[in-house]
């Protein structure tokens, strides 16, 4: 089974990082405003244009004894992670991401926590329910 991010869940999670940005530079808005400004700007020109592309190019890949993560475009990045291992996972989703039917999915094993930033919310439960088996992990 093999699940991606559309780039509306993308979108919305570099939204996230946008704001963050916008929220930092707040301090800063009285005594610098133009680079301040530029800066925002600069910011969020990174976010839709580096971030936002990088999480659409999420590949979720469900293997026999395998789930594999693939991620990135210039530099590609790939997890896998043994099904064995996996202890939990957990299905986030703020009300923007509700209005868009995307969610961030958290995979929890051994060591590690895989993200997966705008998954589709019905790819993300099915996902959920292959590798739980109904409350019970592989």
């Amino acid at each position: 089974m093999e699940y991606t991010v559309p780039r509306r869940g993308a979108a919305v999670v570099s939204a996230w990082f946008a704001l963050l940005g916008a929220l930092l530079s707040l301090p800063f808005w009285k005594n610098f405003f133009v680079s301040t400004l530029m800066t925002l700007l600069l910011w969020t020109a990174v976010c839709f244009g580096i971030l936002a592309p990088r999480f659409s190019s999420c590949v979720l890949r469900v293997g026999g004894h395998h789930l594999t993560l693939r991620r990135g475009l210039l530099f590609p990045v790939t997890r896998r992670v043994p099904l064995r291992f996996l202890t939990g996972c957990h299905i986030v989703q703020s009300p923007l991401q509700r209005m868009t039917g995307t969610c961030v999915l958290l995979l929890y094993s051994s060591g590690v926590t895989t993200i997966a930033p705008g998954v589709r919310r019905a790819d993300a439960e099915a996902l959920a329910a292959l590798l739980t088996h109904g409350g019970r992990m592989l």
